[in-house]
């Protein structure tokens, strides 16, 4: 959809749009001012550090082929696709060994607290305690509580760590007012929702992707063996699906290029070593800019536009920038990058998470479940 220029100066501010604007939604001074002290509830994270992997889909290709095509692209796809999602999933379950979810929610929680001030400034919005929910058990957000979701996902070739943290107040005596303004009646989207509303994006140093030396590959074909066997540590039985999707990882393996997936192999290992020290200083970090930007932005009044520039809001000593987008539908969003990127880092289509966890998010639901039938 076009923006519309304004014709009057006193709407500068308030851009004049049509649908879509941008994500976040800053507060004004009244709603400011009539939140003051708020408590901030940290949603629990229940996927703790997932892996992404890239999955193919020949659904489509498949189809035109009729039932037979689909059905074949179906069960070449589970076949191609089962390797990379067993050594996702290992690779999600060595990181929660180090760093599971409880820890991760912790930190945040304890970044938050730090906030609090004893003698908080006038007419600002400040944290006045801090709370955790599960929303599992809890599904429907607190009134008068700035919440806190975050998502941690490590990249195809486990070279970076992206943190998204997700901030959104709701109060039914301060609601969310648009300060745009519509050719026609604002859309329904406009009407209702959180009073406030924000994204932040961290992302770690860059680890070094390694070259491939006889040595490395010889790693690398052990490392598709053992996560080719069982339970009982027993290889592949030939002829099965899974005996296929080894025969194909051992041919890449044997190849003179590294895929990311492989790459993901050995910087893995970087994040998990030394008790997890790597992982945890860069999520220590990203929580603590995390607690200081939030009050930083609940403060900020200016209006985000589709058509606006970026801006470097703050560089640090090691060079990490923090930058506040400009345009499109992230504006107002803020971006948390480190210096020295060599490469560019895609995140996968889909992601894997520990065992535990996924054990634990069902002993949650079950227990939420039982809950529901006894009352």
């Amino acid at each position: 959809m076009r923006i519309v220029v304004c014709a009057l100066a006193a709407l500068s501010l308030a851009a004049c749009a049509t649908a879509p604007v941008p994500n976040a939604r800053p507060l004004n001074d009244g709603q400011i001012a009539a939140i003051g002290p708020t408590t901030f509830t940290v949603v629990e994270d229940n996927n703790g550090v997932a892996k992404t992997w890239f999955a193919q889909d020949s659904s489509a290709a498949g189809a035109q082929f009729g039932l037979i095509g689909a059905l074949v692209s179906a069960t070449m796809d589970a076949i191609i696709n089962s390797f990379p999602a067993r050594r996702a999933t290992k690779t999600a379950n060595e990181i929660a060994e180090v760093m599971p979810v409880d820890s991760l929610n912790a930190s945040l929680a304890g970044h938050l607290r730090r906030q609090i001030d004893p003698t908080p400034p006038a007419n600002a919005v400040v944290v006045s305690d801090v709370t955790t929910v599960q929303r599992l058990e809890v599904p429907t957000p607190a009134n008068d509580a700035v919440e806190v979701t975050s998502a941690y996902t490590l990249s195809e070739d486990a070279s970076t760590l992206q943190i998204v943290f997700t901030l959104t107040y709701a109060n039914t005596e301060v609601p969310y007012v648009t300060p745009y303004s519509f050719e026609k009646s604002p859309p329904s989207s406009e009407l209702t929702g959180p009073t406030y509303r924000n994204t932040f994006t961290y992302f770690s140093r860059q680890l070094p992707v390694p070259e491939l030396t006889p040595e490395l590959r010889e790693r690398l074909i052990a490392s598709v063996q053992e996560n080719s066997r069982d339970e009982n540590g027993a290889l592949p039985v030939e002829g099965t699906d899974a005996y296929k999707a080894m025969t194909k990882e051992m041919e890449q393996a044997t190849d003179d290029n590294l895929t990311k997936g492989e790459i993901s192999i050995f910087l893995a290992r970087e994040w998990i070593k030394d008790n997890g020290a790597l992982l945890r200083a860069e999520v220590d970090n990203a929580h603590a800019l995390l607690a200081r930007y939030a009050l930083i932005d609940m403060n900020r009044t200016t209006v985000p536009s589709l058509e606006g520039q970026d801006e470097l809001v703050e560089t640090m000593a090691d060079g990490r920038t923090i930058r506040r987008v400009g345009a499109g539908v992230p504006a107002g969003s803020y971006i948390s990058s480190p210096a020295g990127v060599t490469s560019f880092t895609t995140f996968g289509n889909t992601m894997s998470i520990a065992k535990v966890h996924s054990e634990r998010i069902e002993q949650i639901r079950a227990a939420a479940r039982a809950a529901a039938r006894a009352r």
